[in-house]
């Protein structure tokens, strides 16, 4: 039954949701603020860790993949469930490489394959409040990465003018056709060389007020009068 059901994901509920996100996503008329934090660190060469709420992360392997063009570079870190395969596959479409593991099971070694991937020039992306929450509250990863490898972490969030909201712990957005769209960057951070325990909290706290910040002010953009 494993197989049939692994068949049926690989070979036909993959490819569907690719081709639908394609269209849907592609159907965007987008607005980007604060990519000039990620341009400053590609003309310099150096890596950082993208980073975003799992409410949001619908939209971001399209933007990544063909907006931003940089899927060919980027690593993706998807759980080990079966909701995790269906992500890989779908980010597999959009170009990205992915490290099967998460934030609960199997850490280290998802740490260390992306830590590996930072020093080859790739940019990891962690969803920050993991795979099952709880929502909007940062785990340690995304910090623990940029503390193993020194590269920073890139806040990233989205909203719309029109979405409908999942039923889910994370309450996902999915953006309606042609609806507005606005992608925002928020600065770099980076966790302190030689810093320990305190500086990981304190690296996640900002984490925390960084996303919320961005976010916010991503949703304001449509309802604020």
């Amino acid at each position: 039954m494993k197989g049939i059901k692994h068949y049926v994901l690989t070979l036909l509920v993959v490819p569907l949701a690719y081709i639908l996100l394609r269209l849907l996503c592609g159907s965007v008329r987008l607005r980007v603020e604060g990519a000039e934090h990620e341009e400053e660190l590609d003309r310099n060469g150096k890596p950082a860790i993208a980073c975003c709420w799992h409410g949001r992360v619908l939209f971001i392997p399209f933007y990544y993949s063909l907006v931003r063009r940089k899927s060919r570079i980027m690593d993706a870190l998807t759980s080990m469930s079966e909701d995790g395969e269906f992500v890989a596959g779908v980010a597999g479409l959009f170009g990205f490489g992915i490290v099967r593991g998460s934030t609960y099971k199997n850490s280290r070694s998802a740490l260390r394959t992306l830590a590996r991937s930072v020093t080859q020039g790739r940019w990891p992306g962690i969803i920050a409040d993991g795979s099952r929450g709880p929502a909007l509250v940062a785990q340690p990863g995304a910090m623990m990465l940029s503390k193993l490898t020194g590269a920073p972490v890139i806040p990233v969030t989205v909203s719309f003018d029109r979405y409908w909201t999942l039923k889910s712990w994370d309450r996902m957005i999915i953006p309606k056709p042609f609806a507005r769209g606005l992608v925002i960057h928020g600065a770099p951070i980076l966790f302190p060389a030689g810093g320990g325990r305190a500086e990981l909290d304190a690296g996640l706290e900002e984490l925390n007020r960084a996303l919320a910040r961005i976010t916010l002010r991503a949703d304001a953009a449509f309802t604020a009068p």
